[in-house]
């Protein structure tokens, strides 16, 4: 689950880099355009963010459902 942590991270990376001169563009209100391709690798990037969210929360939800059927374990 760490590796998946630690790749969700380094996933956000390009994505923030791909945003912030583009956000600057826009707010400046210059006559800058956004490509289709900036568009498709942010649209790429945020659903593999998604997809590791919820990878990340179902490993959550099973460990800690493992963890409560363990009576030797106590969760609080």
């Amino acid at each position: 689950m760490e590796d998946l942590i630690i790749f969700r991270i380094f996933l956000t990376f390009p994505l923030v880099g791909l945003f912030v001169p583009k956000a600057g563009i826009i707010f400046a209100g210059a006559k800058g355009y956004i490509s289709v391709s900036d568009v498709i690798i942010a649209i790429t990037l945020l659903t593999s963010v998604l997809i590791c969210s919820l990878g990340i929360i179902y490993h959550k939800r099973k460990m800690v459902g493992a963890m409560k059927s363990d009576k030797a374990v106590i969760v609080t």
